[in-house]
């Protein structure tokens, strides 16, 4: 490597280090990180979706909704009475 390369990453590492020094600063980056994950996380799930694998996943989820539809309903009916 070349002297000019090694000044650049050490000047580089010393401003990271002095700009991640302070709490906020910090905080800050944790904060966009966190966004950058969910973002990518969340486009993610969306593009698995329909996917074979899914499918019992799907079935629970509706057979769930099932479950509080038949609930309400016989309270309806209950309440009706």
């Amino acid at each position: 490597m070349s002297k000019l390369k090694i000044a650049i990453g050490a000047a580089g590492i010393a401003a990271s280090v002095a700009y991640l020094s302070d709490k906020e600063n910090r905080s800050k980056l944790k904060k966009q990180i966190d966004q950058i994950v969910s973002k990518f996380n969340a486009k993610s799930n969306r593009r698995e979706r329909g996917k074979p694998v899914d499918i019992a996943d799907a079935k629970m989820v509706d057979e769930g909704a099932m479950t509080s539809v038949q609930y309400y309903n016989e309270w309806q009916e209950e309440k009706t009475k």
